[in-house]
């Protein structure tokens, strides 16, 4: 993000804890006006205007948590626009932040273990990710080409074993396990067709799913 941007968000930052009070006195105060009534017409009407003050809290805390997901992909942009990855996609959606990196860049061909360069892109991943309280999926996928050798019997297996490397690269860099998930897919969920070299390629890679924490009424 540019530092003119850095420095906009920055100046509203005050508004939160701001509007956290004035919510916090404006129903304090419709609570002593809603005792002051002794009758109950009077009560439940001041229900109903507390019952509004906190749909407005709840509506301002949910366009905080999209800001704060949206900053979170754009984050994750900056750090993958400057390593300039081949192959590497990311999307948002209603629910989850899809980070995809090619295989080549992370393992070894039919290896599930991490390349030596793989920490220069899955460190600073951590460093994003340990700022945000997000569950994570890694999925692992592969070509359709059998495995001739090596421990896996199946692509599935590899698959399954490239996201558990991934996982165990951020958990050592103290992010906690419990928000990891990991998936293998093997050659079942192609991204295109493995009829090429090129095909081949983009369907060798780890998927990064970040789930977003809404706040929904």
């Amino acid at each position: 993000m540019s530092a003119a941007s850095d420095s906009r968000d920055a100046t509203g930052l005050w508004m939160v804890p701001y509007a956290d009070l004035m919510t916090i006195l404006m129903i304090l105060f419709l609570a002593l006006f809603a005792y002051s009534y002794n009758n109950a017409a009077g009560m439940e009407k001041t229900l109903r205007k507390i019952e509004q003050v906190l749909a407005s809290a709840e509506d301002a805390e949910a366009a905080a948590a999209n800001l704060a997901q949206a900053e979170l992909a754009s984050d994750i942009k900056d750090i993958m626009d400057g390593l300039a990855l081949k192959d590497f996609g990311l999307r948002m959606t209603a629910h989850y932040i899809h980070i995809t990196l090619p295989s080549p860049v992370l393992f070894r061909f039919g290896s599930d273990r991490l390349s030596p360069r793989a920490a220069r892109v899955l460190a600073p991943l951590a460093r994003v990710l340990a700022n945000a309280p997000n569950a994570v999926i890694v999925k692992g996928h592969t070509d359709d080409r059998p495995i001739r050798r090596g421990p896996h019997k199946t692509n599935w297996e590899l698959s399954a074993a490239r996201a558990f490397s991934v996982i165990r690269f951020f958990t050592r860099k103290g992010l906690p396990p419990k928000r990891f998930h990991a998936r293998g897919y093997g050659e079942y969920r192609p991204a295109t067709d493995n009829s090429t070299l090129a095909g081949r390629r983009k369907n060798r890679r780890i998927e990064l799913t970040i789930v977003r924490e809404l706040h929904q009424r």
